[in-house]
């Protein structure tokens, strides 16, 4: 019985290689056949034909592009089985199946019997990728509607690839994105003072277009799988807020302003829950359950993952709650980053900190006021880090958090080598005797 696997084929490190189709038409007679598929070598398992569970996952090769080199090669297996059994009686060839492989690919050109429909150009089908992203229509690899702040990036992107097709006086389709565009891209960007992470950003979005467009039969560019095409990241200074810091926020005085006083409880709730904004700005009674032991817990779903999470209450948080009656109000993510610097001010978090920023293509930095980093997403970090240095073990605050590995949720707290060293020195190993 004609059977098929796919393997790769080359013993290559730290590279993105081509995924093959091995081919066994019987015991005696097989053949290889590439697709169009890349995966990075040392993320693939040719024994089980799939990326790797515990393979930590990079710039270079992202979970969400290993994610989506398993759906689509199921979706080509798929297809293939239901080509073989159109037609039992002959034996495969290897030129049968290129040609099967290529009419997945390219369904509109092999459909003689239905109007091919006229190809979107690239603007064209980024504007349609934004719009069913906004709409609902077109969901994230979680199979959930993509958030407000994810949908204005995107918006974001519209508006600098246009500007920069406009510079170069240049209607670029799909053909175009190469090598030469990316290094014409990546310059134009950094001429105008732009971050190296937004950069990175704006070349991580046209690369998840791209593949989409590709997936949809509009192109067969496979040049941003390049390992030179890569998304550009640069550390920034993401703060955290230590427990004594969080104290001096939630003490400062506000009666006299309710807006500023309603962003401050928005942001401890943050602090005290460890989540994204878009879920611990919208707690409420629905959230709120009481466990068998008489323990209250919030109890959500992130927006972003579709993950479950459980967060015990700790004593402030449960007076936010009580203070509005178990149902936050309103707040924009805007105007709570704009008043949790100027409470963070009069809290006196005004130590200097070290920023990078890129000016004219040059790496440069300055020192800039603690609290002029504060922002929504400063709670959510603070959280899990105090979490960590409270002596919680990491694989209970990754259940809080929605962290998927350890690897990942390490890079993500904010722990200094000090501290690390005095983490250390209360370990029985390094106790004096």
């Amino acid at each position: 019985m004609a059977t098929f696997a796919y393997k790769t084929r080359t013993t290559r490190k730290n590279a993105l290689i081509k995924v093959y189709i091995r081919f066994n038409v019987d015991r005696h007679t097989s053949f290889y056949v590439e697709t169009q598929y890349l995966v990075w070598s040392d993320a693939w398992d040719n024994k089980k034909q799939s990326v790797k569970s515990r393979f930590a996952f990079t710039d270079d090769f992202s979970e969400q592009q290993g994610r989506e080199l398993m759906k689509n090669l199921s979706e080509l297996r798929s297809f293939i089985l239901g080509e073989i059994a159109k037609d039992p009686e002959h034996a495969m060839t290897k030129t049968k199946l290129e040609k099967i492989i290529y009419a997945f690919h390219h369904p509109r050109s092999v459909a003689n019997s239905k109007r091919v429909r006229s190809r979107e150009s690239l603007n064209d089908y980024i504007a349609r990728y934004v719009r069913e992203m906004e709409s609902g229509e077109r969901l994230n690899i979680h199979k959930l509607r993509y958030g407000l702040s994810t949908v204005k990036n995107y918006k974001g992107f519209i508006v600098q690839f246009d500007e920069f097709c406009r510079i170069k006086h240049k209607r670029y389709d799909f053909g175009d994105i190469d090598l030469r565009f990316y290094d014409d891209f990546v310059a134009y960007f950094t001429t105008k003072d732009y971050s190296i992470n937004t950069i990175g950003r704006l070349i991580k979005e046209l690369k998840i277009i791209m593949r989409a467009a590709r997936e949809e039969g509009l192109h067969d560019n496979g040049l941003i799988e390049s390992r030179k095409f890569r998304v550009l990241t640069a550390e920034v200074e993401n703060i955290y807020l230590t427990e004594s810091e969080i104290k001096a926020i939630a003490e400062v005085d506000l009666k006299g302003d309710k807006h500023k006083s309603i962003a401050r409880d928005i942001f401890l709730v943050g602090c005290y829950t460890a989540q994204r904004f878009s879920d611990y700005s919208t707690i409420n009674e629905g959230n709120i359950r009481t466990l068998e032991n008489g323990q209250c817990v919030i109890d959500l779903k992130q927006q972003k993952t579709g993950n479950r999470v459980v967060i015990p209450i700790r004593a402030e948080l449960q007076s936010i709650l009580d203070k509005y009656e178990n149902h936050l109000p309103k707040a924009y993510e805007q105007k709570v980053n704009k008043y949790i610097k100027e409470i963070a001010r009069e809290a006196g978090i005004v130590d200097m900190v070290e920023v990078s920023y890129i000016e004219n293509g040059e790496k440069k930095s300055h020192l800039v006021e603690k609290c002029e980093l504060v922002k929504t997403h400063t709670a959510r970090r603070s959280g899990a880090t105090n979490m960590y240095l409270a002596g919680i073990p990491t694989i209970a605050i990754m259940k809080i958090t929605g962290h998927k590995t350890e690897k990942e949720f390490m890079k993500y707290i904010k722990i200094t080598e000090e501290q690390t060293a005095m983490e250390l020195m209360n370990h029985p190993y390094f106790a004096r005797k």
